[in-house]
């Protein structure tokens, strides 16, 4: 069965049947259905030609699911683009927020509880430090990405934090830098450890599943380093490091190597072999619960700020050092907008127009017109478009 596995796509492909008989949650179900069936012929399809005929494509459409390794590289090249218009161009901070590892084995069974708890920790921790550090009230801008896998696809729900380093005061009017090392973990590790150890409390009064080993492992939360931070001269690096993982699979095809029906993940000059039941289950475990925002904005960085954004912007200094294309804001990117990679002909460089849709497993009747009933393969297709 290996032989003719080539990528993530493949696995879900040839174990759909086996995932359906699992006792998995709908929303997990529906993510392997995506992956499985993303632009192959059990989508809609739409048949885009040059005005003067001079070129043609047909198209299946993406499925757009958030894990989805084959569609989602457009969503993060835009995302990327668009966060690095949005943050200023000044030092910002990278925090790291940990859940402690004794909630692990309770995570699928109270996966958006233990979410929650994790940005309201973090979220709490952040306003208590800038309240300490600085004399006047000011706004920062901080983008908050929840990461929930290791480096092999093990679950492992951390905070990624990249925070300006200073903010905006209140009449805006004026820039405020910190005179101090921001957010030290030696001495705000035990701020974050306070409010998570009491929301995982609050947590654990109200669900009688858990054991009094929950309990007690709470009581000890204190011992635990569950905080990191490192400054940095601008935020670039970090929007590009979590472009990485910020759409689709953390796992890359490229990191990937198959044989004999096995499958090996290769990171870190490390190679480590998992069977593809395995894979997938493993792959499975990210799948957020439906209507879990795992990308949020606040303060400067918020949609409800644009205007206090582009007052800080004005007063800093420093040019901005991207062209900004446009204003639109990262968290409303229409991911389910239609993709077309040949918006031009690429003969006679006149606009494509759509002439056919088509219903999934569905020959467009252009192709049936020029070709018979036995059309050429994709293959043939491709090479024409290449």
């Amino acid at each position: 069965m290996g032989n003719d596995i080539e990528d993530i796509q493949d696995v879900f492909i040839h174990n759909l049947d086996s995932i359906k008989t699992k006792r998995l949650p709908k929303h997990v179900i529906k993510t392997a259905l995506d992956i499985s069936h993303c632009r192959t012929n059990a989508m809609h399809g739409h048949l885009y030609q040059c005005p003067t005929k001079h070129f043609s494509i047909f198209l299946r459409n993406s499925c757009n699911n958030r894990l989805c390794p084959k569609c989602q590289d457009r969503n993060k090249i835009e995302w990327n683009q668009k966060c690095k218009n949005l943050v200023l161009n000044c030092s910002h901070y990278h925090l790291v927020f940990k859940l402690p590892t004794f909630r692990y084995e309770h995570v699928t069974t109270h996966y958006k509880e233990f979410i929650n708890i994790l940005f309201a920790s973090a979220k709490k921790t952040i306003d208590k430090i800038i309240d300490f550090s600085f004399d006047e009230d000011i706004t920062t801008g901080s983008i908050i990405v929840l990461h929930t896998h290791g480096n092999l696809l093990q679950l492992h729900p951390h905070l990624h934090v990249v925070i300006s380093d200073g903010g905006l005061n209140q009449s805006n009017t004026k820039w405020i830098n910190s005179n101090r090392n921001l957010f030290n973990w030696s001495d705000f590790n035990s701020i974050y450890n306070t409010y998570l150890k009491k929301e995982l409390s609050n947590f654990y009064s109200k669900n009688n599943d858990l054991s009094s080993d929950f309990y007690n492992s709470i009581q000890s939360i204190h011992k635990s380093i569950c905080f990191f931070s490192e400054k940095y001269e601008s935020p670039y690096h970090w929007v590009d490091y979590l472009t990485k993982t910020i759409k689709g699979s953390s796992i890359q095809n490229r990191n990937i190597s198959f044989t004999d029906g096995a499958l090996s993940i290769n990171v870190y000059d490390q190679s480590t072999k998992f069977s593809q039941d395995e894979f997938i289950r493993r792959f499975l475990l990210h799948v957020l619960p439906t209507g879990t925002k795992s990308i949020r904005y606040y303060g400067l960085y918020s949609v409800k700020s644009k205007d206090r954004l582009s007052i800080a912007k004005s007063i800093q200094e420093k040019e901005h050092i991207l062209n900004i294309q446009d204003d639109i804001h990262p968290d409303l990117i229409d991911e389910n907008s239609e993709f077309l990679p040949y918006k031009f002909c690429p003969v006679c460089k006149k606009r494509m127009i759509l002439v056919e849709k088509t219903l999934p497993y569905q020959t467009p009747i252009y192709i049936l017109n020029r070709f018979g009933k036995d059309p050429p393969g994709l293959d043939f297709f491709h090479k024409i478009a290449a």
